[in-house]
């Protein structure tokens, strides 16, 4: 099995430009998507929150419903911002020419790492390492 430090060029062959600008495209357009979900949370939450202000009818179940229907919306959008994060992270990464460079330890993100999970900044090691 090769290393993620050192890629076998037959295996892990060096990203080409056009490969590198369909992964630049694909995560914009996952960019677009995820910002797209955040601005529906957001109206969901309006939504839910001026129903549970509302007062009139709504009792204890009523009212323990719309709080934890905010606090389910609340993790979606708080998990969704950090994927929203990683994205912008690893865009930045790749127009400063570090997309496959590991950041924990320099070396190589191997390359079915990357196709498989494209925000990945850590190697197999450090990736393991770091959970």
């Amino acid at each position: 099995m090769t290393s993620d430090l050192r890629p076998d060029p037959v295996v892990d062959p060096a990203w080409t430009p056009d490969e590198l600008a369909t992964v630049r495209a694909d995560l914009m357009g996952h960019l677009a998507t995820l910002q797209a979900e955040l601005a529906l949370a957001d109206s969901d939450m309006i939504v839910v929150a001026a129903a549970s202000a509302g007062g009139t009818g709504n009792d204890d179940g009523d009212l323990a419903g719309y709080r934890a229907e905010l606090a389910q919306e609340g993790v979606l959008a708080a998990n969704t911002f950090a994927i929203l994060e990683q994205v912008q992270h690893v865009v930045a990464r790749l127009d400063d020419g570090l997309y496959g460079q590991c950041e924990g330890c320099d070396g190589t993100v191997g390359r079915a790492r990357l196709e498989a999970f494209p925000r990945a900044t850590r190697c197999r090691d450090c990736a393991s390492q770091a959970a």
